[in-house]
């Protein structure tokens, strides 16, 4: 018993000790959280809808690892807000790759210089379909 209560008390004054040497700022440093990822301009300008392969997109200057991917529910609701009357005004591009679902992805992505302004990047089966950019997220696609 008097074994236990010892060992508690040499526990108790290591963890004081402990405290009292411890940084201020704590033992572990948190790192700042990473700038958010941007494109250029120029990168975007590079994109050829229909002909761009994803492939050759980071030597262009656009990491998909790093944009905001849209999902499909997110597609839908980005180029059909209301309702599904307007799918008929969309971009052809914009019309097949969101009838192909499961072959559609779009990402999103900050551009430099310009905080209000997003890069939005539609890919279908390997190749850019479409793009756009915009002040914000794209409330509607239209012919470009």
């Amino acid at each position: 018993m008097r074994l236990y209560g010892f060992i508690a008390a040499m526990l108790f004054v290591l963890g004081a000790v402990v405290g009292f040497l411890a940084p201020p700022d704590g033992l572990y440093k948190t790192r700042p959280p990473a700038p958010s990822y941007q494109v250029t301009a120029r990168a975007y300008d590079q994109l050829v809808a229909g002909i761009t392969a994803t492939a050759i997109l980071p030597d262009l200057g656009l990491d998909l690892s790093r944009g905001d991917r849209l999902s499909y529910l997110v597609m839908i609701k980005q180029f059909l807000p209301e309702n599904s009357t307007g799918f008929d005004q969309l971009d052809p591009a914009v019309q097949d790759c969101l009838a192909a679902r499961d072959r559609c992805t779009g990402y999103a992505f900050k551009v430099a210089g310009n905080p209000n302004a997003r890069a939005v990047v539609v890919i279908q089966s390997g190749h850019v379909v479409y793009k756009s950019m915009t002040g914000r997220l794209m409330a509607s696609a239209q012919p470009q």
